[in-house]
This record gives C-alpha cells, sequence and structure tokens, in this order.
C-alpha cells in the first residue's frame, strides 16, 4: 500500500475527508484544468500544422514570417501575464479565466477567414494576449489546493495536457487535411482554425461552475462545509498561506525576496531551450520522404515520449520530497539532445531522431520548476502568484525575439548557431538549480524543518 501510495496518493494513508477531498478536486477541477490548457494549447500552437499545410503558399508567406506570428502571439502573451495574476486576486478565478477562454475561441475562429498574413499578426496578438492567464493562473490555483506531496503530480498532469494537445494538432490537422481539404470551397488548414475555436466554447462555460476558487471562497457544487474546511486544515499544516487581495506593500515584499530573481534565469533558458522540439516538422519536411500527414504525426511520438518522462519525474519527486534533483536529471537529458544536434552534419539521420526526441524529455521539468516556486513562497498566496506569473513572463520576453535570430527559417533545419545556443541553454538550466537550492537553505524564507524549504513533511494524520 506504501508504494501504491507513492504512485498516486489516493492510495496512501490519508484520512477518509482528505481522501474525498482530493478525489472530488481531481474529478471534477483537475480533469477539467487539462481539458482547459488542451484547447488553450491546441488554439496556440495550431499555425505550425497550418504552416506546413498549405497555409504558407495561400498567404503568400516567405522568409520569417512563421517566426513574426510566433513573436505576435508572444508579444500579446507577455503583457497579459502578470495584469491577469494581480486581476485574479480582486475577480473570482471561476468569472476571469473562462470569459477569456470564450474570446480567444472566437479569436481563433476568425483566423479561418484571414485573407492575408498582416491580419494573422493582429489575431495571434489578441489570442496571446487571452492565453497569458492560463498556465500561471491555473499553476497557482493548484498550490492554493493540494500539499506538496500531491502538488507536483498535478502540475505535471495540467502541463502535459499541452503534449496531449501537440499530439492531438497533428492527428486533427492530418484528418482535415485528408477528410475535409476543399470542402465548402475552404483549405484544410482553415478548417482547423474553425474547429479548435468551436472546442473552447463548451470547455469554457463549464468552467464558470467548475473552478473552486480558493478554500475560503470557494462555492463550487461539488465541495461541501466539511470539505472546505479540510482543505484550509491541509494548507496550514503545510505552512500554505490563503490569499489575502493584492496591495502595494504585498509587490513591495515580493520585490525584495530572492526567488524574483535566482529563479527567473534558470526559467528563462528552459523556456527558450524547450522549444526547439517545435522546428522538428521542418526538418521532416526537407527530407523530402514524408508526406504532409506524415509530417504533422511523426512528432507525435515526441511528445509521447515527453508525457512518460514528465509523469516518472514528477511521480518520483513527489514520493522522495524533492524537486531539484529529479530537475537536474532532466535538464541533463536536454543537454544530450541538443549537444547532438549541435554537431549536426557529424551524425546520422538515425542520431538525429534520437536527438529530437531527446529535446521532448525534459518538459516536465518546467512544472516541477512552478512546484516548487508554490512551495517556496508558502508564506504568501500573494507572493506565489507574483513570482509565477513574473517567471512565466519573463521566459517569454526573452521568446518572442531570440528564436528569430538563432532559429531563422532561411537556414531551416540546420541552425548553425541555434543548435549550438540551445545546448548552452540546457546546460545554464542544469547549472542554475543547484544555485536555487542554495539560496533556499542559506536564506530560506519560511521556517521549516527541512532546509531544502521545498521538502515539507509529509505528514501522516
Amino acid at each position: 500500500m506504501k508504494l501504491l501510495g507513492y504512485l498516486w496518493d489516493s492510495l496512501d494513508d490519508k484520512p477518509v475527508e482528505e481522501h474525498r477531498l482530493v478525489r472530488r478536486l481531481d474529478t471534477f477541477y483537475l480533469i477539467w484544468a487539462c481539458l482547459y490548457y488542451f484547447v488553450m494549447y491546441l488554439d496556440s500552437t495550431n499555425v505550425s500544422n497550418a504552416y506546413v499545410s498549405g497555409m504558407q503558399d495561400d498567404l503568400h508567406m516567405y522568409g520569417n514570417q512563421l517566426n513574426i506570428l510566433t513573436t505576435c502571439w508572444t508579444v500579446g502573451y507577455i503583457l497579459g501575464t502578470l495584469p491577469s495574476q494581480l486581476v485574479q486576486m480582486k475577480v473570482r478565478p471561476s468569472r476571469w479565466l473562462p470569459a477569456l477562454e470564450l474570446l480567444w475561441g472566437a479569436l481563433v475562429m476568425c483566423m479561418a477567414a484571414a485573407p492575408n498574413v498582416k491580419s494573422l499578426y493582429a489575431l495571434r496578438f489578441l489570442i496571446g494576449l487571452c492565453e497569458a492567464s492560463a498556465y500561471p493562473g491555473m499553476m497557482t490555483l493548484l498550490g492554493s489546493w493540494y500539499t506538496p506531496q500531491e502538488l507536483g503530480k498535478r502540475s505535471v498532469i495540467f502541463q502535459q495536457s499541452s503534449a496531449a494537445a501537440q499530439m492531438f494538432s497533428g492527428f486533427l490537422q492530418a484528418g482535415i487535411y485528408n477528410g475535409m481539404n476543399g470542402t465548402a470551397h475552404l483549405p484544410g488548414w482553415r478548417w482547423l482554425f474553425i474547429f479548435d475555436g468551436i472546442i473552447s466554447i463548451p470547455i469554457a462555460l463549464a468552467g464558470f461552475w467548475l473552478i473552486p476558487d480558493s478554500p475560503a471562497t470557494s462555492r463550487v457544487f461539488y465541495l461541501n462545509e466539511t470539505d472546505r474546511q479540510v482543505a484550509q486544515t491541509r494548507l496550514q499544516r503545510v505552512g500554505r498561506a490563503t490569499h489575502k487581495g493584492f496591495s502595494w506593500e504585498v509587490l513591495r515584499s515580493t520585490a525584495t525576496k530572492w526567488p524574483l530573481y535566482v529563479m527567473v534565469i534558470p526559467y528563462v533558458c528552459y523556456v527558450l531551450a524547450l522549444h526547439i522540439a517545435s522546428y522538428m516538422n521542418l526538418w521532416l519536411e526537407s527530407l523530402e520522404i514524408y508526406t504532409v500527414a506524415q509530417i504533422n504525426v511523426i512528432p507525435s511520438g515526441g511528445y509521447a515520449v515527453e508525457i512518460v518522462c514528465a509523469l516518472c519525474f514528477a511521480i518520483i519527486s513527489d514520493a522522495i520530497g524533492k524537486r531539484w534533483p529529479i530537475i537536474m536529471f532532466g535538464a541533463a537529458m536536454g543537454l544530450l539532445g541538443g549537444t547532438l544536434l549541435s554537431v549536426w552534419t557529424g551524425i546520422p539521420v538515425g542520431l538525429k531522431y534520437v536527438a529530437w526526441f531527446l529535446t521532448f524529455a525534459p518538459v516536465g521539468t518546467g512544472a516541477l520548476l512552478f512546484a516548487w516556486g508554490n512551495e517556496l513562497c508558502s508564506g504568501s498566496a500573494e507572493e506565489r502568484a507574483i513570482l509565477l506569473g513574473w517567471l512565466n513572463t519573463m521566459g517569454y520576453v526573452f521568446y518572442a525575439w531570440v528564436p528569430v535570430l538563432i532559429y531563422p527559417a532561411s537556414q531551416a533545419p540546420e541552425y548553425k548557431v541555434g543548435y549550438k545556443v540551445n545546448a548552452a541553454l540546457w546546460g545554464v538550466y542544469l547549472l542554475g538549480i543547484p544555485v536555487i537550492l542554495w539560496f533556499a537553505r542559506r536564506f530560506p524564507l519560511e521556517q521549516r524543518e527541512d532546509p531544502e524549504v521545498e521538502s515539507v513533511t509529509f505528514d501522516k494524520v
């Protein structure tokens, strides 16, 4: 039973009331959150599939315009992240997040009618602005309900719904291209945007009833008063503060804490490094041996690797009560993949497949880094929200322009500088984790028995 409890905490020896609470959260909230992020990622990344499936020719795109489309989305995402985190301190997430999803779903459907690439630039910016709330906002909410023994797995499961979206997007685009291309005189890539937007609507509407807000303010139908009291008791036991609301004093206090500065460099490197995987389909296209459908489907194997590794990382991390060793191991896998790609002309094609798939493996460590941030700043719910929003913002501040420089479309798929930079980024990410650990031990934000801070004792009561 103890071993099974490590694999999934619903099988451990917590009290019946806690098991019931966690089971209800998993059944209603976590499943909805995964569908929410699934749709968000589907809506934000389908441009790459559309690009290689006819959009490039139909809209006469050339040069770096695909990268510019990504940059437009990223700029909107950057501008929206921190303001959205602050809004969630004043407005119930159960109102704010679904409303934004309804809006971005409508904008995605508008992309199907885009007459030129300039229209896509504007739409991508607005979609990024609306979607900025999704990742940091939901990660903050997860930290408001789950204990350290549970948080790593839930954070990774939530994050990996994006990998499922990437897998699904490839098969969806392949199916649409083969089955609907030309229907109603519309090319297949336009149908992709229509379908993605339609999928968003029922998920958004369900969110108004399924998002639990915080334990102290929750009004969802699936939690009763006993559940809410149990939730607050659990958070008190692990030193996790409840929401008190935003103030300028909170902002000033957060700005004086070391996580805001020490965690940002590793996280920025992580964000920049992991996106190399999105260029795999351009390499496959350059081989000139695969059909359009195969180009869209083959990278799904990488997302399968990502999901399996992420789940293993999360289970082990929660079981041992530490985040840093698992994050470092995943970063080392990315470093190996980036190093192999950096010697592009010196390795056979088969090893290039291995290198590409290795770059998928560390993606789940980012969710563990966010879980670590949730636990490091347990003493203030507002500091947690600001930290996660800050990390996400800074990651995408650099992602807005770095890929355009190091991965120019004119050099695809042999990025002479890009692959070397990617290996360096994984290296900095790897080395940055022990630095965070040193600060956590040397300057603990909370008085805890464990000097590593993130490893809160898993009480068994």
